[in-house]
């Protein structure tokens, strides 16, 4: 049985960083525009319930329930806001696996929009629903309550974990060998459950040293710039404090990309070594 290690996998993310941040900040200036073009076609497209609901500040409180009323009433637009959703993070997920399995294609800091993207958005469009519909009703049974709502909450978790880290390989698999691959990755992943599951709880928590960093840095940030309020009002920031908001601009802009390269980029490596193909040298 082929074998891989699960530790060096889970640092891929850490590689990438280090050897290439000009193109992580590339990707980072290609999530802000995408998150843009995504805003405005919400703003367009949901009209003007969703501008309401924005302007009475219910967005930022959280009020998950009355977003999704807006939704709901919205069914094509949010269909539409899905697709571009979707293609942006395939989009950024194409760059990790070509920087990750095919380094020698070119492109924008290795963004492509083609083929290769094309099918990772068919198989995230899959993939997803399915990981949320999992999620979401080991949440709901939580209201069962007593033992029984947290035993069957328990079990509905461990069959997502279960589903989740043997379909992980789905979209390196899918990017590598220019096919769909969501079975292929269940056969690859055959027998290497806990590795895999290991590794993904080390990127994880990789991730979350970056991202801890990254917080201490950006409160550093807010509070030299005159904490929150001034914040709010970049107007009427003084010198030093225009360049504190600057940074912490630049700590939103680039936690987003840090936390999608450190948890993909293992998986590609997973794929890599699993299959013992060299890099560039895949079908």
């Amino acid at each position: 049985m082929t074998k891989f290690s699960p530790s060096e996998s889970a640092l891929e993310g850490f590689r990438i960083t280090r050897e290439r941040p000009g193109t992580i900040l590339v990707w980072s200036l290609v999530y802000f525009v995408g998150i843009m073009v995504i805003a405005m076609i919400m703003v367009v497209a949901l009209g003007p319930d969703f501008i309401k609901f924005v302007k009475d500040g219910r967005l930022q409180s959280g009020d998950a329930a009355a977003f999704g009323a807006v939704l709901e009433q919205h069914w094509i637009a949010l269909l539409l806001i899905t697709l571009v959703a979707s293609g942006l993070f395939s989009i950024l997920m194409g760059g990790i696996y070509r920087l990750a399995l095919r380094p020698s294609e070119k492109g924008l800091a290795h963004l492509r929009l083609g083929a290769d993207e094309l099918r990772l958005t068919l198989v995230n469009l899959v993939l997803v629903p399915v990981y949320l519909l999992f999620g979401a009703l080991s949440v709901r049974t939580l209201t069962i309550g007593g033992p029984l709502g947290w035993m069957v909450s328990l079990v509905l978790f461990a069959v997502l974990t279960w589903v989740g880290v043997r379909l992980s390989l789905a979209t390196p698999m899918t990017f590598a060998e220019h096919r769909i691959a969501i079975v292929d990755s269940w056969r690859l992943t055959k027998g290497h459950f806990w590795s895999l599951f290991g590794m993904v709880i080390l990127a994880f928590i990789f991730y979350l040293m970056v991202w801890l960093l990254f917080s201490i840095i950006s409160y550093a940030a807010i509070a030299m710039a005159g904490g929150q309020d001034a914040i709010a009002n970049p107007a009427n920031l003084a010198p030093l404090a225009i360049v504190a908001f600057f940074a912490f601009l630049a700590v939103q802009l680039l936690l987003p990309i840090l936390q999608v390269v450190m948890i993909y980029s293992p998986l590609a490596e997973a794929y890599r070594e699993l299959t013992g193909a060299p890099r560039d040298a895949l079908p």
